[in-house]
């Protein structure tokens, strides 16, 4: 039977509790703009993978380091930050189902809240006092930039490949994934070989992650996800179920379907959602997701049968199967 996220995190549930009090904390500045626009998107909730990975990964082999919950928080911290700045590029209307942080307080206050919040999630880990978090949570951040420059240099319709999409991903969430499951581990104590396998772990969760996110985004409709359905189209952002079609093509439909994604309209994602349906665009993206998924379970495989590894199983099978 499958597993609601919320109750596969039930375990660490007073853990993540102390993740969103310590949020709140860090965010409160007595600048009600900033604070506001800092804090509106966790008022939304969210499914907290990134801050469960930190957890879960620090106490892979037993136990809970202190000060664990903190660095947790800053995962989260630089995760909802991206989101803002995303938003903005994006020039998207609604997030987890509210206005975003750029149409509610305006781009201005949305920038200048990102850029706070990333100085708050990198002051965190140099406070904890552990020399290797700092940089292991710069380069991730510095990644996710990194992505989001790739992707607008190479998400083009006329030029993007399978290829050039497997990068943007990888650089704008897998990376960051992996950088909680080793800040985790790093914490926790694990060996510098065990914290390697729980970082790739932590990749190949990340790129499962995005793809289904992606995926999603074709089959389900706003009420579910949260987002319009087919924003990724709307904003002209070309992933995996698109890419796959694309490819199968000749060149005369092919260049029909670009022309329909320039246009961009109601009528042109009706007739794409529909031809990525049919033609097996969804299957094949999902099962390049399984993949991933196995790979990552097969890196745990080297750990001790303990409740976190329980958990982490539990979450990579639900990113499999999820619906939201």
């Amino acid at each position: 039977m499958k597993k609601e996220l919320k109750v596969i995190l039930q375990p660490i549930e007073e853990q993540l509790k102390k993740v969103d009090e310590n949020i709140k904390k860090q965010l409160t500045t007595g600048i009600t703009l900033l604070d506001e626009s800092a804090l509106h998107l966790f008022s939304r909730g969210g499914k907290k993978i990134r801050a469960s990975l930190v957890l879960l990964s620090s106490g892979l082999l037993g136990g809970q380091p202190e000060g664990i919950t903190e660095l947790a928080a800053s995962a989260e911290i630089v995760h909802a930050a991206t989101l803002i700045h995303d938003d903005i590029i994006d020039q998207a209307l609604l997030r987890r189902g509210d206005l975003t942080v750029s149409k509610k307080y305006g781009s201005k206050a949305a920038v200048l809240a990102g850029d706070y919040m990333y100085t708050v999630a990198l002051s965190i880990a140099v406070d904890d006092g552990d020399g290797a978090l700092f940089p292991t949570m710069v380069y991730g951040t510095r990644d996710m930039v990194k992505g989001e420059l790739y992707q607008l240099q190479y998400s083009n319709i006329d030029s993007i490949t399978e290829e050039h999409y497997y990068k943007i991903i990888e650089l704008k969430t897998a990376c960051f994934m992996e950088t909680c499951t080793k800040l985790g581990a790093r914490k926790g104590g694990l060996s510098a070989e065990q914290s390697e396998k729980v970082g790739k772990f932590g990749f190949n969760l990340g790129m499962a992650f995005q793809i289904i996110d992606d995926t999603l985004d074709v089959v389900q409709q706003d009420a579910t996800t949260g987002k319009d359905s087919g924003n990724d189209f709307y904003d002209g952002k070309i992933t995996l179920p698109f890419i796959y079609i694309l490819g199968k093509a000749e060149e005369k439909e092919r260049n029909e379907l670009r022309s329909m994604a320039k246009i961009a309209d109601e009528k042109s994602w009706a007739i794409i959602r529909k031809k990525i349906i049919d033609e097996g665009g969804i299957d094949y993206s999902f099962n390049i997701a399984r993949k991933y998924i196995d790979d990552a379970l097969s890196l745990l495989s080297a750990f001790p049968d303990t409740e976190n590894k329980k958990i982490l199983i539990e979450m990579a099978n639900f990113i499999i199967e999820r619906e939201y």
